[in-house]
C-alpha cells in the first residue's frame, strides 16, 4: 500500500512549526523577534509549499540522522580535496559535466540528491531533464558516478526507498 499524499495545509503547518523552531534557535528565543519572525515564518512556509509541494515520500528520523552523518563526513573529505587542489597548482584537474540517469523517484528525493551534490565541494547540480541529472565536476578524471551513486543510495535510505542496482555496481 502506497502512503497517502499529505495535504498542502498540513504540509504548510508542519513546515511553519519547523521554521518557527528554527527562528527560535536563531534568535535565541528573544520575544522581540517574534513580530517580524511570524511574518517571515508564514512567508517562508508558504513559499516552501509552492516550490516543494507535498509528496508521498517522507524522511525517516534514523535515515535522516544517517544521511546527515554521511553528508558532513563527505563534505569535509571533499573540502579537503578541493583545498589540496587549490594549494597544489601542479595537480591536474579536468573540469567538465556528466549526465546520469537517476533511480530516485521525482520530488523530494531527487531534490535532496541534487542539492546535496551542489553543497559538496567539487560538484554542482546544473540541470534536471526528466530522469537525467547533469552535474558539473571539478575533476572528471575521478569516478564521479560512483560518488553520485553513493549519495543517491544515502538519500534513498533517508526516505526508505528501495533502489534497483545500477549497472556499474560492484558484485
Amino acid at each position: 500500500m502506497q502512503p497517502a499524499l499529505a495535504s498542502p495545509i498540513a504540509t504548510f503547518a508542519a513546515r511553519a512549526v519547523f521554521f518557527a523552531g528554527l527562528w527560535w534557535i536563531l534568535t535565541l528565543g528573544a520575544p522581540s523577534a517574534w513580530g517580524f519572525g511570524a511574518v517571515v515564518i508564514v512567508l517562508v512556509a508558504w513559499l516552501s509549499v509552492l516550490l516543494f509541494p507535498p509528496s508521498i515520500h517522507r524522511l525517516h528520523p534514523l535515515g535522516l540522522v544517517q544521511f546527515i552523518a554521511y553528508f558532513l563526513g563527505h563534505s569535509v573529505l571533499a573540502g579537503v580535496d578541493v583545498a589540496r587542489r587549490l594549494l597544489t597548482p601542479s595537480l591536474a584537474i579536468t573540469p567538465g559535466e556528466i549526465t546520469l540517469s537517476l533511480r530516485l523517484p521525482e520530488g523530494g528525493p531527487r531534490w535532496l540528491l541534487a542539492n546535496t551534490l551542489s553543497l559538496m565541494p567539487g560538484t554542482l547540480s546544473v540541470h534536471f531533464d526528466n530522469n537525467l541529472l547533469t552535474v558539473h565536476c571539478l575533476d572528471t578524471s575521478v569516478d564521479i558516478e560512483a560518488g553520485v551513486r553513493r549519495a543517491e543510495s544515502q538519500v534513498a535510505r533517508a526516505f526508505r526507498i528501495p533502489l534497483a542496482p545500477w549497472e556499474g555496481a560492484q558484485s
